[in-house]
């Protein structure tokens, strides 16, 4: 599976990833905090439970939750 801040593939801790671009070299939208948090340019923490088996069962009609 892809990491979720920089969507590479290769074996690394992605509660720690740092990198800034992407694959293709386009700037990464989302970035990992030094507590393994995923966050957007504004810093609001992207939801990743739709990744997990039961999904997001979170009302997405709130400006603050995003998922990635």
């Amino acid at each position: 599976s892809a990491c979720p801040a920089c969507l590479r593939q290769h074996p690394h801790d992605i509660n720690n990833c740092t990198i800034e671009f992407l694959w293709d070299g386009s700037p990464a939208y989302a970035r990992c905090t030094p507590e393994g948090r995923l966050v957007d340019p504004t810093r609001d923490v992207l939801c990743h439970d739709w990744q997990k088996l039961q999904g997001c069962s979170r009302p997405h009609n709130n400006t603050k939750h995003a998922c990635s």
